[in-house]
């Protein structure tokens, strides 16, 4: 009998250990993200909500790097920067008033010259698509403005996209994907009768070069975060990436960062936002790989958002800001074939 329990408790603990193993394996298990030869020219990034917020963080640190941001139902860069009340009171609602946007810009300038982001003057190249909900009930109208008279000042008027979802609810509109367009519902797609990734990418990128199939042609694949998510807490275990089938080889593909927003996330909706929102098309049909970092919720962060508010950092909004830190090393490795000199 005591040879049995002997037994029994080795066989338990070989058990116990293997499984343990296994759980620390689990941020290892996806593939490793590649290394890929793509045209640093045609790099952009698009957020929505929460996202959208850190598309623009993207685009103020590296703006000779980032060369467009498509943002959807989101506020001014620099909006939150007093915190979450200030996020939830004036950059969303507008309960503390509207957004400064003098205040703001001044803010950037100010930024800028003490080297935290980049130059401003690299804006001026930009192409920036903006889209606002017209029944939005969590970016107000007047926060939505806001954005719209930020990047007035930032970039060429003939740069600038601006569309409006009419009668459309929180969410990134589809021409038929998703709740119905005056809904604020999960996935946070909305059927709005327009595509949103075709508006926003025949202004960054210029027309399709091939016809729009209604399958996507390529492969979505899970890449590992963990060798980013040193600078950032807040990223998850993987990420999303996706290449049509004639970026498999060597020809010369752009780049597209796609954020998605708050509740948006994989452990949120699966793949429901990136299948239902027609950027994997629109890649095919462009010669763009996508690729889709992930963020986790958390006691800091129970929705699941990107740090506009500075959850992780006072420098959340800055080239210091741990998620931009990671976001930026995600596309350097699939921008290998950047040549331009950076830190």
């Amino acid at each position: 009998m005591m040879l049995t329990k002997k037994v029994l408790s080795g066989l338990l603990l070989v058990f116990l250990l293997g499984l343990l193993s296994a759980c620390g394996r689990g941020a290892d298990s996806y593939p490793q993200l590649p290394s890929l030869e793509l045209d640093a020219d045609r790099f952009y990034v698009a957020g929505l909500s929460s996202g959208g917020y850190m598309a623009q963080q993207l685009q103020m640190a590296w703006p000779e790097e980032v060369q467009g941001a498509a943002i959807f139902a989101a506020g001014p860069y620099g909006c939150a920067r007093r915190g979450v009340n200030a996020a939830l009171l004036q950059c969303m609602a507008v309960t503390r008033g509207r957004p400064n946007t003098s205040r703001l810009l001044e803010q950037l300038r100010e930024t800028s010259e003490a080297g935290q982001v980049g130059d401003l003057q690299q804006l001026q190249q930009h192409r920036v698509f903006i889209y606002q909900a017209e029944a939005d009930p969590v970016i107000h109208a007047a926060v939505s403005q806001a954005v719209v008279e930020f990047y007035q000042q930032l970039v060429p008027g003939e740069q600038l996209l601006v569309t409006q979802g009419r009668r459309a609810g929180h969410g990134f509109p589809t021409l038929d994907k998703g709740v119905a367009c005056q809904r604020t519902a999960s996935p946070f797609v909305n059927a709005c009768g327009f595509s949103g990734a075709a508006q926003s990418l025949d202004h960054l990128d210029g027309q399709r070069t091939h016809s729009l199939r209604d399958q996507p042609q390529g492969e979505l694949q899970k890449f590992s975060q963990k060798p980013f998510s040193e600078a950032s807490r807040g990223m998850a275990d993987f990420g999303y990436l996706y290449r049509p089938p004639e970026c498999q080889e060597e020809a010369q593909c752009g780049l597209k960062m796609v954020l998605h927003g708050c509740e948006q996330a994989a452990e949120k909706v699966g793949q429901s936002f990136i299948e239902k929102s027609g950027y994997l098309q629109e890649a095919d049909a462009r010669q763009l790989v996508m690729v889709f970092p992930q963020i986790d919720s958390s006691l800091t962060n129970p929705k699941g958002c990107w740090d506009w508010w500075g959850y992780e950092s006072s420098a959340f909004d800055t080239r210091e800001g741990p998620q931009v830190e990671a976001l930026r090393g995600i596309w350097k490795t699939l921008l290998s074939g950047y040549s331009a000199e950076s830190p």
